[in-house]
């Protein structure tokens, strides 16, 4: 439930709570307020009450929020306006607000610059398994922050931390699951939701988790940017084909969209993903595909951006769901499940692996995963040479018992 009551001022109750919010845009900040109370009424009259006192202290010239030490989430959210300010966007400077909002500021918290420590900083790296693209990634990420303090002489130059070394003869791991892992993953994920007493929200990450899981080794579509502002609206009916175009991610450098037929085994989870997310209503195959909504998109975050405001909406409505499979993963490899360290990626490698070994031509393949024949052969050739298959085909041997 969302209402607004004049410009800039809104009242709203998410789907899991009784009390009602305030939410205010008062000289150039947004502030959030729990009014307490579950009679909309009264919650209609302490938002204005609210508005006022605002008002009073801005005239007043007193400050509307009160002065605190700046906040590490805080200097990055500085750091990702620089970034949009900029006038000629790079496609990495996604992956920089990317990483900032699932990566960095969650781990930090509400931890102040003086938690900004060496210490801290390697802590953190030291948390995640991460690619060596990754590393650099987040490296970029730091020392842009350590700029904007210095800059804005939060930080002198002799203060600010230093940053680990990332290694540069590491070759990014591009692992698939094994057939074996890939089935105990699906097995587990089914039984995730369950595992510990997950609170409402922790529950329906993880079950969106297996859908997801599955749509992703489907179709090969990259786990993060291009599947982000996806909607189920996107999805088009094509005769016996279920369409969807992917504009995100990498596929600028290659084609300019890629429009993509969905497996049955995708189709069904995307259904799956629409009736977790909406709860109250009965979803379909044939009209999924109507709902107005991101296919990402949490069921509790309802109307909390209104629809005059930027692209963030998307990120704060999408969960960080490369970090809750990490932490799933973490989970099988402390339990002996599996050995091997994957990432939602790894989905990706799978599905290409996959068709490799089943004879899809590398050309068709490039073009349905938005990548370049060249980087299929670099990367994956060795998956279809390696095939039982092929292996006698190149040594022109029928196979044998030997003893």
């Amino acid at each position: 439930m969302y209402e607004n009551l004049d410009k800039g001022l809104a009242i709203y109750r998410q789907k899991h709570t009784k009390s009602y919010y305030v939410r205010l845009r008062i000289d150039k900040k947004e502030i959030r307020r729990s009014l307490s109370v579950s009679d909309i009424s009264e919650a209609k009259s302490l938002a204005w009450r609210f508005k006022f006192d605002m008002e009073g202290k801005k005239l007043a010239g007193l400050p509307i929020l009160a002065t605190k030490e700046l906040t590490i989430n805080q200097a990055f959210q500085e750091v990702i306006k620089e970034l949009d300010n900029i006038k000629v966007q790079k496609t990495i400077y996604d992956d920089y607000r990317l990483v900032i909002h699932n990566f960095i500021t969650p781990y930090f918290k509400n931890k102040t610059i003086k938690d900004l420590t060496s210490k801290n900083i390697r802590l953190y790296f030291e948390s995640l398994n991460l690619s060596l693209t990754r590393k650099r990634i987040n490296t970029t990420c730091f020392k842009k922050l350590f700029q904007f303090l210095e800059e804005e002489e939060h930080m002198k130059k002799s203060e600010l931390p230093t940053l680990p070394k990332v290694e540069s003869n590491k070759v990014e791991n591009r692992e698939a699951f094994t057939v074996s892992d890939h089935k105990k993953i699906i097995n587990e994920l089914q039984e995730f939701h369950n595992l510990g007493k997950p609170n409402f929200k922790t529950k329906e990450y993880r079950q969106t988790l297996y859908h997801y899981f599955i749509f992703l080794c489907e179709t090969g579509i990259r786990a993060g940017e291009e599947i982000k502002n996806l909607m189920f609206s996107d999805i088009e009916k094509d005769g016996l084909n279920h369409l969807l175009t992917i504009t995100k991610g990498k596929t600028k450098g290659y084609s300019r969209d890629r429009t993509i037929a969905l497996s049955r085994k995708a189709f069904d989870a995307l259904c799956a993903i629409a009736q977790i997310q909406n709860p109250e209503k009965d979803i379909n195959i044939k009209n999924f595909m109507s709902i107005n909504r991101l296919i990402l998109e949490a069921s509790f975050i309802e109307n909390e951006v209104s629809s005059n405001d930027d692209d963030e909406a998307s990120d704060i409505k999408i969960p960080c769901y490369i970090r809750v499979f990490g932490l799933f993963i973490k989970h099988l490899k402390a339990n002996n499940i599996i050995k091997s360290h994957y990432t939602l990626y790894s989905c990706r490698h799978f599905y290409i692996t996959t068709k490799l070994q089943g004879g899809v031509d590398a050309y068709v393949l490039a073009k349905y995963v938005g990548s370049s024949v060249e980087m299929i052969h670099k990367h994956y050739d060795h998956h279809k040479i390696g095939t039982q298959e092929n292996i006698d085909k190149l040594t022109s041997k029928q196979h044998e018992v030997i003893f």
